[in-house]
């Protein structure tokens, strides 16, 4: 699907569902979205525009070259996106400025973008001609919904912590939770630096550094503070997790403190019985009238004076 964006005297008209032909007429176009298109709509953009969108291949690169290149004609960015429909994932999405004109190449739908075009609308007065607007809207969209996220993982992270700590015995699903909000934070983190080390080549280049300087330099520091709460919150689940490996230690510990201490206990009644259990012919308290209960009694009073020596030590 492509959908094209104009802009005339600050009001922006969206124009889907329209032949090639109809694309090649409009003016004043500042933005082309391509989300998930087919092969003939890629081509007809690249082509007609003189472009050339990021393979499949150089999408999955990590190098800062593959993430942004600068030319002469065209600057091109691939960022990545965060989902957030049933868990968390990360859609990697090409952004071409070329001229006034901002491209960009997705698979599959991002609410991002829709809350962009909502947003642009709603502000069409002072939005200015230009698709690096267009584009900065879709970084501080982007930006908002990376702090909701945070602040999501916040509230679980308190949720989870006061489980915690109310549990009388830790569950699996609590590790589990903590390991997943975990995942969640490192994409965060991840897709957060990218914006970062984008923004800073945006500002070294003079023409954008002189039609967006102010609100480029806001960006930069909405993206430092996102920044240091996605740290806070990934060191405050590391120390969460410490803190439930360590709930579990102790009580494997008081496991094995139970086992230990009824195995001591028992040692001396089951010495006293080997003892007299043994089959040599000559053994006198075998022919003793008390010596079944004296063997009982030994074994009892045995048993309780390592009892009291335990308790006495506060080992119990």
């Amino acid at each position: 699907m492509i959908r094209v964006y104009t802009a005339i005297q600050g009001r922006i008209t969206q124009y889907k569902n329209i032949s090639f032909e109809e694309i090649g007429r409009i003016s004043n176009i500042i933005w082309i979205d391509l989300q998930s298109p087919t092969q003939k709509e890629k081509e007809f953009v690249e082509k007609t525009y003189k472009i050339e969108f990021f393979t499949s291949l150089e999408v999955q690169e990590i190098e800062s070259s593959s993430r942004f290149l600068e030319t002469e004609e065209t600057i091109e960015i691939n960022l990545g996106v965060i989902s957030s429909d049933a868990e968390l994932s990360v859609q990697n999405t090409t952004f071409i400025l070329k001229g006034n004109t901002l491209f960009t190449y997705r698979q599959g739908d991002l609410k991002i973008f829709a809350e962009t075009v909502r947003k642009l609308k709603s502000i069409a007065s002072e939005m200015k001609e230009h698709g690096l607007d267009v584009f900065l809207s879709i970084l501080e969209t982007h930006i908002d919904s990376d702090a909701d996220l945070i602040e999501s993982i916040n509230r679980k992270v308190n949720m989870i912590s006061k489980a915690m700590i109310a549990q009388k015995s830790l569950k699996e699903d609590l590790l589990l939770g903590i390991a997943q909000l975990q995942e969640n934070v490192m994409l965060l983190h991840e897709t957060t630096t990218e914006k970062q080390r984008v923004v800073s080549s945006l500002i070294r280049i003079p023409e954008f550094n002189k039609i967006e300087n102010e609100r480029l330099k806001i960006i930069m520091k909405d993206i430092a503070s996102l920044l240091q709460h996605s740290q806070f919150s990934s060191e405050r689940l590391e120390y969460m997790q410490n803190t439930f490996l360590g709930l579990v230690n102790i009580e494997q510990n008081q496991v094995i403190k139970i086992f230990t201490v009824v195995t001591v206990v028992f040692m001396p009644p089951t010495l006293i019985a080997s003892i007299y259990g043994m089959n040599f012919k000559f053994m006198p308290e075998l022919q003793w009238i008390s010596g079944y209960p004296l063997a009982i009694v030994l074994m009892i009073f045995s048993s309780m004076i390592f009892l009291w020596y335990f308790k006495r030590k506060k080992w119990l």
